[in-house]
């Protein structure tokens, strides 16, 4: 027994000998990668990265353009409807630069085309767009005659055309954001008001006349029977009727704003009166190195006056006026002259040559220039020209006086040429009606006003009278002329000078007192005059010292 024992216990032993372990692996070594590889790795990397960024940027631009377009809901879009020039249309100008400072989208919608003044617009604001409309020049009569078609079929034939011109553009043309504000230029009413019309009852919106002027009162010049035609008194109900749909009112005059009230039952509530004002353009060029920069100019013609009058040669100007007072200026030059030769002296009775620059284009031009020669006038001279607007201004400072011959058809509206004119610094004569004589012109202060060609005739010998032939002028074309400097506007263009109760803001601009006198000449504003005589380009002038009205004015109206 013991040995089976000893032979198990031998046999265990040895099975549970321990088994020798296998030798270890060879690790393989890894072979050194190529440059090709290399390099193929890189470009990958690089490719991936720049996918990733590409990637990254995307969303980056897709969530900024969200962000963008869910500003510009936020944004209020006015669009502002001339049915006319645009750039040829100050007050309208003026009112899309004012929305687009208080941070509207502004889209103007007038005839293509036109002038320059859009694309500068553009240029400056990103929120400006110009929708371009035809003037359907084809159907105009002069142009396309055919016979036996009455001219009413004309007129209507354009007027639908206009209408669905203007309606789809409201419609499909003014961009993603949508419109809030419309503001529209009167006149014209037709066929602006019906399209305003139906565009309120699909689009909604708040929308707003600027009232120019009357616009069947301009229709009534161009009818023979004048405020009795038929199609006047139809006009005239239709301008009438559709105010009903329009929110907001918008008057150059208070004259105007009296007639809404009174004749057409407009809430007084609801009307604001924005005064014309003159341009940054023009006020620039009124300063005392343009005044000097004159009389150096009259030394070399020093027998000569220079009258400017700008028109557009339509029926609300009567030229005939200005011929026949042409006419009777020359006779009475012609004795004056006569008078001096035989004292062989200048006595105060010496008349100068007026030298007439009329500006503008127009179908009555033609005719006007034809009766002018055949008038041989041997002390009055006519001139003609159409100056681009940027020369405009600089043209009108360097004349003497300016000549309006607006004779307003509702005799509620003012010319914007006398804003021009005084903007520059120069006194005016001007036709004469209530409404001009109380906002306006002030009567032997910054002007004179007439009626008949003798009227106009003896206010030029009132002023030229006695002309001395140096740069001084006369007596009184200087203390007219002393009316319009830049100082002394304030009391024409500011809305704390206007009968009506609006507070006033100058929006820190500093402002020269109406009361006050001129200040003396100091040598920080000779300074300020050197400025302007050395610089060519007026629009690199920081002036702190002009005032700009039209924004005052608008400022404390109510637009919408």
């Amino acid at each position: 027994m013991a040995l089976s024992n000893a032979n198990n216990v031998a046999s265990s032993k040895k099975t549970k000998k321990k088994k020798k372990p296998d030798p270890p692996l060879m690790k393989k070594q890894k072979k050194p990668p190529s440059p090709s590889s290399l390099n193929t790795t890189n470009t990958n990397n690089v490719v991936q990265k720049r996918v990733k960024e590409d990637k990254e940027e995307k969303e980056l631009v897709g969530v900024l353009g969200e962000i963008e377009d869910e500003a510009k809901k936020q944004r209020q879009h006015a669009v502002v409807l001339v049915l006319g020039d645009f750039g040829h249309s100050p007050r309208m100008q003026n009112q899309a630069i004012s929305l687009l400072n208080k941070g509207y989208v502004v889209t103007v919608i007038a005839y293509k085309n036109g002038s320059m003044m859009k694309e500068k617009l553009r240029r400056k604001n990103d929120g400006f767009r110009f929708v371009g409309i035809s003037r359907l020049n084809f159907l105009r009569l002069k142009k396309t005659k055919i016979p036996f078609v009455p001219s009413i079929v004309y007129f209507a034939l354009r007027v639908l055309l206009q209408f669905l011109q203007v309606l789809l553009c409201l419609f499909f043309e003014t961009g993603k954001v949508k419109v809030t504000n419309v503001l529209v230029q009167n006149p014209p009413c037709l066929p602006t008001f019906l399209a305003c019309a139906v565009a309120k009852r699909l689009m909604g919106g708040k929308f707003t006349i600027d009232w120019h002027n009357l616009g069947y009162s301009i229709f009534s010049m161009q009818r023979k029977r004048g405020g009795k035609d038929m199609l006047v008194r139809v006009m005239k109900a239709y301008e009438k009727y559709f105010l009903r749909y329009f929110d907001r009112h918008l008057t150059v005059t208070e004259k105007m704003k009296d007639f809404l009230i009174r004749e057409w039952s407009v809430d007084a509530r609801h009307i604001s009166v924005v005064k014309d004002a003159p341009g940054e353009q023009f006020l620039r060029v009124n300063t005392n190195a343009t005044r000097e920069k004159k009389k150096g100019f009259r030394k070399k013609t020093s027998d000569v006056v220079n009258v400017v009058s700008s028109t557009s040669w339509t029926p609300d100007e009567d030229f005939d006026v200005l011929l026949n007072a042409a006419v009777l200026y020359d006779e009475k030059a012609k004795e004056a002259s006569g008078t001096a030769t035989k004292k062989k002296k200048k006595t105060k009775q010496r008349l100068p040559h007026l030298n007439i620059l009329i500006t503008g284009r127009g179908d009555l031009r033609e005719s006007f220039e034809t009766r002018a020669k055949e008038a041989k006038l041997k002390h009055v001279s006519f001139s003609y020209a159409w100056l681009p607007i940027h020369e405009y201004p600089e043209r009108l400072s360097m004349s003497d006086v300016g000549l309006c011959l607006h004779q307003s058809s509702s005799k509620l509206d003012l010319p914007m040429k006398i804003v021009d004119m005084f903007g520059v610094g120069i006194p005016v004569l001007a036709r004469r009606y209530e409404c001009l004589r109380d906002e306006l012109v002030q009567e032997g202060v910054n002007g004179l006003t007439f009626d008949t060609s003798e009227e106009l005739c003896d206010a030029l010998i009132s002023l030229l009278e006695g002309w001395d032939g140096n740069e001084n002028g006369t007596e009184a074309l200087n203390r007219l002329e002393a009316g319009v400097t830049r100082d002394r506007l304030d009391e024409i263009f500011s809305s704390s000078s206007s009968s009506s109760s609006l507070p006033t803001t100058a929006k820190g601009r500093r402002k020269v007192p109406a009361t006050r006198p001129p200040p003396p000449c100091t040598k920080k504003k000779y300074q300020l005059e050197d400025r302007y005589a050395k610089n060519s380009s007026l629009d690199e002038i920081e002036d702190e010292g002009m005032v700009d009205f039209w924004e005052e004015n608008w400022t404390s109206a109510k637009i919408f």
